[in-house]
């Protein structure tokens, strides 16, 4: 799974030095590591660059440029005073030295490393530079150390947050702008996007002001280039294409049909023109996701090859910015006659935007997989096409002789299903890595069921590496588990690793925790294992059955947890499973227990809230409170601000979805009104919904995204409208699932603050160190110091059910017994949670959890707090 990387450079300067943020997300998940560091002072760079600059404007073939872009202010030293290819290169080379040492700083280095641990030397990773810092934008970061020991990294300067866009469809739509020639040959540049598979190109040449923006307005292109002049404008935030003779318009005076072209999905722009950096900055601003710009004036020939060989990689399927890396570094062939071309093109984009992929038309990957065989195979092709065709004809002359027509089959399967090996790498007890992937962890897996101590100490030294991955510690007990040759008890926990990463690890934390304790009897024990290399002393059990956690991915999907609950239930490598805990969304938990489970195995899912499942012909347990606690700690927090008869609400939810409706029904049965305006966050546009508030004079507006990432940014994006709102005086509710890394990010962090945005938790960890509770202090050293949340404590919380539930089984403990055992004992059922008792109510919310006293900190209202730009949840008092 690819990484997203960001270094955050917010403030500082050269006289001083810059503190340095390091971030670390998946793909498509929250952040999950976080580190500080700095740049030192250093004075001479910027004057070393602009030395280097004066040097490569003064390059002839660039003056060249340069003087044939009429209507461009060009500096007199350029007309006058002309650098050699020589004295480019001895200004470059002391630019480059003095930055590699900056670079390398202890500090920077460091933070090198951090990176280093989570993405592997083969992995896939973007890394942002988040700065808006003139001359750290155009420095030449590809020289960091970093890049060359990660060569499927590539880099780019990171624009504001906003909501990612959609992935790329085919045919892939371009709108190729071929503007003023003067001195260079925007032909070929044409000629190039013309040629290009599983594409539509539209060419508009040297077109006017008008025409160009009509064909933004109008049209829903993928792609825009740009072939022609360009320059930044003196501020550096804006800058000025050159359309045509006459035409010469500063972005800013297309601001709107660019707006509208992004509205349209106008997803990436190139400017294959010179001095970009202000052209990506305004573009940027206006929500364009990602453009590609050259950071000074660009040679014709430079600008050429970069664009032919760039897109002849993306539209062959390769990864974005590893297309921009590769087309970068085959500059360097032509360095030569134009030097540091490869410094040129830059990436500038929406951090939050996912890496753009050019999907392949099937014709065409059929016809590269055939080429690519027969090229390396030629002569087991052949073979293998005549068996084919004989076995056609054997197939076909069957049919052609048979007695009886085949009878046609109508298939009653209402979702695909996954092919069982496919299945298969969904389940892992330790033979597969589901999660981060590095070295040690790599060995560990290689090793699991054939050599146990050498796997135990694979993942103890993945866990020296990676102290707050939980994945690794649950390999690793199960190997210390399973290397006793002792009869073991199972359990698998589903969770949403391929959609929700970030999730899916704080689950697995509070699994791990719970099973460390159970097998280690303390989190001291696992830790002097792994820190001291001694050999593991974990003896602990239940009645003498140590406890082994099996991981399942189920993507956070209807279909494939349907297909993950029936194949634990069925499958006869998964028998041995006693006890489920899981899922993520209380929409897929019910899908399992109806569709997979039903009645056959204990299932505890820790953040299911929807009190629908209490209704279910099946039961479920869950160890986090329903829904029922946090639409009564809304409503009262409300009742503090306005009196009940002037409350006015209005509910933007995810129409359909279980958790979403339970949260809209009781907040309805709770405020007691009648025609309370309903928006469906799916379909209704964040405009639609602020109007309507503003049209019923609300003064309360609930936020009810359901788990989906798409939901969730939609939730998000009308908290950012209400922040936009003059005037406004709503009180801001929000439901559990905006309880998230992307509330607290650079886009909505600080709007939350402002909007007051309340949110409903299950449990708000301390913030005061004295404060801590025993478990609290557990997981500080278990995970490195990692912070945990209310899905750790509800997970551990459900490893301590089974775990008593099996305690008081005095024979071979089976699915149907424990099951038994803890549901006809379940109004005097109680387990030792991480936070408080966890009991079950047996009434009318059937299996959910009890509540209990707010003394703990279980069920309550947090508040988003931001100091700088670091923004984090904290309680809010009632």
């Amino acid at each position: 799974m690819s990484k997203v990387v960001i270094f955050t450079i917010a403030s500082g300067n050269f006289e001083e030095g810059f503190p340095v943020t390091l971030r670390i997300r998946e793909e498509s998940g929250g952040v999950y590591k976080e580190e500080n560091g700095n740049l030192p002072a250093a004075p001479d760079i910027p004057m070393l660059y602009n030395e280097f600059q004066r040097n490569y404007n003064n390059l002839d073939a660039v003056r060249r440029v340069i003087s044939s872009a009429r209507g461009f202010e060009v500096d007199p030293d350029q007309t006058t005073n002309v650098s050699t290819p020589d004295q480019c290169r001895v200004a470059g080379k002391a630019l480059e030295d003095r930055l590699i040492t900056w670079f390398e700083h202890p500090s920077m280095g460091q933070l090198r490393v951090y990176v280093e641990e989570e993405v592997g030397k083969d992995e896939s990773a973007r890394i942002i530079f988040q700065t808006n810092d003139e001359i750290l934008r155009k420095l030449p970061w590809h020289l960091w150390k970093l890049f060359q020991n990660r060569k499927r990294t590539w880099l780019s300067l990171g624009a504001k947050y906003n909501p990612a866009s959609k992935p790329l469809q085919t045919p892939v739509k371009i709108l190729a702008v071929l503007g003023n020639d003067d001195g260079i040959d925007v032909g070929t540049d044409g000629k190039i996007l013309r040629n290009l598979p599983g594409s539509k190109v539209e060419q508009l040449k040297q077109p006017s002001r008008k025409e160009l923006c009509e064909k933004l307005r109008t049209g829903s292109w993928d792609i825009l280039c740009f072939a022609g002049h360009s320059s930044t404008s003196s501020s550096g935030n804006d800058g000025v294409i050159q359309l045509n003779n006459i035409d010469s318009p500063a972005l800013k005076d297309l601001k709107n049909a660019f707006i509208k072209a992004k509205d349209n999905g106008l997803k990436l722009a190139i400017f294959n023109s010179c001095d970009g950096l202000g052209l990506a900055n305004k573009l940027t601003e206006l929500g364009i996701p990602q453009v590609i710009v050259m950071r000074e004036p660009v040679p014709d020939e430079v600008a050429k090859e970069f664009l032919q060989e760039f897109l002849r990689l993306f539209s062959r399927g390769e990864k974005f910015h590893y297309s921009v890396r590769q087309a970068q570094e085959k500059l360097e062939d032509i360095e030569n006659i134009y030097p540091y071309a490869s410094w040129l093109p830059v990436i500038c984009q929406n951090p939050a935007e996912r890496s753009l992929e050019w999907r392949q038309p099937i014709h065409i990957k059929i016809k590269r997989g055939v080429n690519t065989l027969w090229q390396s195979h030629k002569v087991a092709t052949l073979i293998s096409l005549v068996l084919v065709g004989a076995l056609t004809a054997i197939i076909i002359k069957q049919i052609i002789t048979s007695s009886t027509p085949p009878v046609p089959v109508l298939s009653t399967t209402p979702v695909p299903q996954l092919q069982s090996q496919s299945l298969d790498n969904l389940f892992s007890r330790g033979e597969k890595i589901l999660l981060k992937r590095n070295a040690n962890k790599v060995t560990g897996i290689n090793t699991f069921q054939q050599e146990w101590n050498s796997a135990i100490n694979a993942f103890r030294e993945s866990l020296k590496q990676t102290p707050n991955d939980p994945e690794s510690l649950i390999y690793l007990n199960n190997a210390i588990a399973a290397n006793t040759k002792q009869d073991n008890l199972h359990i698998a926990v589903s969770v949403p690793i391929t959609k929700n990463p970030n999730v899916a690890e704080e689950i697995l934390r509070g699994i791990a925790h719970a099973q460390t304790k159970i097998n280690c009897g303390s989190v001291d024990k696992i830790l002097q294992t792994i820190q001291s290399n001694q050999a593991p002393t974990c003896t602990n059990s239940i009645n003498n059955r140590q406890l082994q956690v099996e991981i399942v991915d189920d993507g956070n999907d209807h279909s494939t947890t349907t297909q993950v609950a029936s194949k634990i239930v069925n499958d006869n490598n998964q028998q041995d499973i006693i006890a489920v805990i899981g899922h993520y969304r209380s929409e897929l938990t019910k899908a399992a227990v109806n569709l997979g489970y039903m009645n056959n195995i204990l299932v505890i899912s820790p953040t299911s809230t929807s009190t629908e499942l209490s209704n279910l012909s099946y039961p479920v347990l869950r160890t986090v409170t329903s829904d029922t606690i946090a639409v009564t700690n809304l409503y009262q927090y409300v009742l503090t601000k306005i009196p009940s008869k002037s409350i006015k609400p209005v509910i933007a939810y995810d129409r359909g979805e279980s958790y979403s409706e339970s949260i809209k029904d009781k907040f309805i049965k709770i405020a007691n009104q009648q025609n309370i305006p309903i928006y469906d966050l799916k379909t209704d546009s964040t405009r639609q919904i602020i109007s309507g508030a503003k049209k019923s004079n609300s003064n309360v507006l609930l936020l009810v995204p359901s788990g989906t990432e798409e939901v969730l940014n939609k939730g998000l994006e009308v908290l950012k409208e209400v922040s936009n709102t003059p005037n406004n005086n709503l009180i801001l509710l929000g439901a559990s699932t905006l309880y998230n890394p992307a509330t607290l990010n650079q886009t909505f962090g600080s709007r939350a603050e402002q909007t007051k945005l309340i949110t409903a938790v299950p449990w708000q960890r301390s913030e005061s160190p004295a404060n801590l509770s025993e478990f609290e202090k557990e997981s500080d050293k278990l995970w490195g110091g990692a912070k945990i949340n209310w899905v750790t404590v509800t997970s551990y919380d459900a490893v301590q059910v089974i775990s008593q539930g099996l305690s008081t089984i005095t024979e071979k403990p089976t699915r149907q017994l424990l099951k038994d055992n803890i549901f006809n004992n379940l109004d005097n059922f109680t387990a030792e949670g991480a936070i408080a008792k966890v009991e079950f109510d047996t009434q009318q919310e059937k299996g959910s959890r009890k509540p209990v006293s707010s003394g703990n900190r279980v069920g309550v209202l947090v508040k988003v707090q931001c100091q700088k730009s670091l923004c984090n949840f904290i309680e809010e008092k009632l």
